[in-house]
């Protein structure tokens, strides 16, 4: 029988004879050509990963003169609504070395010639976030049959689909390539030979098993850059390394664990200023004592004791305790439960998620102690897991051995140790002390200058002289007739640098919307001799409930300015000041909040510390949480944002909002 096909809006042909429904006249140019591209050969990005390919393209997200393409659209398949949409989807489509996938056909007609011009002139961005990535698997081929109602419509033709079970795997993990992982991408990408000392000094670490998986991850996938920066690579590359990132590696569910652990390699890349300090910050990461369980979840251990439970509900069964429930009904800044099996026996520990307030994933540990021997189990409780969907993590066997406590007795020559340490540690270092740095501290100290914003307003007194006046004319920055700056004064604003310069130099208003900034505050930090790189210390919060961090360019912070910070819904800049290569933004009137959900720290991070002082590391840190930054009675308090994490800021300049790319 033979198929039927549309050949106009209303006209339905079969053997020659037509079915008129509404009459309208055919444009035969137009039919020929919609019957010229009608089938057209899927040629997508095709990546193989352990003998499988992926294949996929890329779909622009946004279109200009998108109206345009479908009335071409329309015009070449008789108004066909399902033939409109797809034509208008598939001419974007990107595809094999990021070429266009549809309507390639040697064809020329005035509709399909204006869909090529149109694709042709538009803007390819280079951001990621600027597209959608299409898995091309049966899913796909469902979702445009060729046959659909009866009729044959534009459509794909397919030498190879991806496998059902890694088109699964990586639409699961798809939200790793959305964009919000770009920074993170981009600096692992761009520095492979700080990457391959990393892997170096794996082997000298305290717990080299910690980073090997994770590392060994990242030096494959940065390979496929072939040694191309981020910015260098199109983006059809992009995307196939970012998906050999996400099918390679640990993951679980909807959350890839090498991808959330290589945040660590980043700050590693960043912080580390030597061979030595790069350890000492590894080992501080991956120490048990000082890992976070997490965050505002609310997990809970479970394990059976001679067959009855034994969870926060019933914290002791024979000799066995819950020592301790952490986030059971407030969140706490370093939550973490432990529980003591006291009697020989195998245990099954298993965890549950109680109350998730976020409603995000919920990275984890466990850590399994024993004589002689410590296990760390890492896992992740995805935010789609039910409550009471429990997770097995592992079994621990306690034999009577295990039990017997024997007296801890330091031999005279590790007694004489420790000593000899203790006294180091109070003769290089003594008693930390940490206060908020102010405009003052920094003046005292030397090395470091405050950029103001320059508010007094111009004058002739003020420049003294006629001719200081007119020299000061020259100086100033161009403005056109209709009182607009200038292009190169405008250029110039568009740079963090830029504004900088120009708000030091000329009067002005500066002010911002603190809801769009991340708070943080610098600390002044004093030991008793020289034994940090930088006695200024900039505190970042990542979390609310968390005690803040040294700033990170890898992952953007979840929290805002809010009111316990003393600043308004528009607040006055006072000035910036530069610290490790990070510009620090000062806000006028900000103090520290009282609320504890913004815990204080003291600003101790290991990577300051000089190598004459990294065996003291663990020491160092600890006092990160121990000391509370003192108040200053006077100046101006250096509380504020670090202007890192995010591609751009937003300042309110002279009453004008303008949007500052960061350095």
């Amino acid at each position: 029988m033979p198929r039927p096909r549309r050949t106009g809006r209303g006209l339905i042909s079969l053997d020659e004879w037509y079915f008129v429904s509404e009459a309208k006249e055919v444009n035969e140019a137009a039919e020929k050509a919609y019957h010229q591209i009608e089938s057209n050969p899927m040629r997508a990005c095709v990546l193989e990963v352990d003998g499988e390919n992926l294949h996929f393209c890329l779909e622009p997200k946004e279109v200009t003169n998108r109206g345009e393409v479908e009335d071409c659209a329309g015009n070449l398949s008789g108004m066909c609504r399902a033939c409109t949409e797809r034509i208008s989807k598939f001419a974007q489509l990107l595809g094999e070395e990021g070429m266009y996938v549809a309507f390639n056909q040697e064809v020329t007609e005035k509709n399909v010639d204006g869909i090529r011009a149109n694709r042709d002139q538009q803007e390819r961005s280079p951001e990621v976030s600027a597209y959608n990535f299409i898995v091309v698997d049966r899913e796909f081929a469902m979702r445009y049959p060729t046959l659909q109602g009866g009729f044959q419509h534009v459509h794909f033709t397919f030498e190879d689909l991806t496998p059902p079970h890694v088109a699964a795997k990586i639409k699961q993990l798809s939200n790793y390539m959305n964009g919000s992982f770009d920074n993170r991408f981009q600096k692992l990408i761009d520095d492979p030979a700080s990457l391959n000392i990393i892997q170096e000094e794996i082997p000298n670490l305290v717990r080299p098993d910690h980073w090997k998986a994770v590392t060994s991850w990242a030096v494959n996938f940065v390979a496929k850059a072939e040694g191309r920066k981020w910015s260098e690579l199109p983006m059809h590359k992009k995307f196939e390394i970012m998906a050999f990132a996400m099918l390679t590696g640990r993951s679980h569910g909807a959350i890839h664990t090498d991808m959330q652990q290589a945040g660590n390699l980043v700050d590693f890349i960043t912080d580390a200023h030597s061979r030595a300090a790069l350890r000492a910050l590894m080992d501080d990461r991956s120490n048990p004592e000082t890992y976070q369980v997490s965050r505002v979840a609310d997990l809970d251990l479970h394990t059976m004791v001679d067959g009855v439970e034994l969870y926060y509900n019933r914290k002791v069964v024979g000799k066995c305790q819950l020592d301790f429930d952490a986030n059971a009904q407030t969140v706490e800044a370093f939550p973490a439960e432990n529980i003591s099996l006291n009697q020989p026996g195998t245990f099954t520990i298993r965890v549950n998620n109680y109350r998730n307030r976020d409603s995000a994933s919920v990275p984890f540990q466990v850590t399994v102690k024993k004589p002689g021997s410590s296990e760390v189990y890492t896992d992740v409780w995805d935010k789609n897991r039910a409550p009471g969907s429990f997770m097995e993590i592992c079994t621990v066997t306690v034999t009577p051995e295990d039990l017997v406590e024997e007296p801890v007795e330091l031999s005279a020559a590790e007694q004489k140790r420790l000593a000899a340490k203790e006294e180091e540690w109070m003769r290089m270092v003594g008693e930390p002390r940490s206060a908020v740095a102010t405009d003052a501290s920094i003046a005292d100290t030397g090395g470091h200058e405050m950029v103001l914003v320059k508010s007094a307003a111009f004058s002739k007194s003020s420049c003294g002289s006629a001719q200081a006046a007119f020299a000061s004319m020259l100086t100033a920055p161009a403005k056109g007739e209709d009182g607009k700056a200038s292009l190169a004064t405008r250029c110039k604003l568009g740079s963090l640098s830029g504004l900088i310069e120009h708000i030091s130099e000329n009067p002005c208003s500066l002010m911002v919307d603190p809801r769009n900034f991340v708070p943080g505050y610098v600390t002044h930090l004093q030991t008793e001799t020289d034994v940090l790189f930088e006695n200024f210390a900039i505190n970042v919060y990542h979390r609310k409930n968390e005690l803040p961090q040294a700033p990170r360019s890898d992952e953007q912070s979840t929290v805002r300015f809010d009111a316990s910070w003393g600043v308004s819904s528009m607040a006055a800049v006072h000035g910036f000041i530069k610290l490790k290569n990070r510009w620090f933004m000062v806000l006028k009137g900000a103090h520290l909040p009282k609320d504890p959900s913004w815990p204080r720290g003291g600003g101790m991070y290991p990577t300051n510390l000089k190598p004459e002082a990294h065996h003291h590391r663990s020491k160092w840190v600890s006092f990160h949480a121990l000391v509370l930054p003192e108040e200053p009675a006077t100046g101006v308090p250096l509380i504020g944002s670090a202007l890192v994490g995010f591609p751009s800021f937003r300042f309110i300049l002279d009453g004008k909002e303008i949007s500052v790319s960061a350095e």
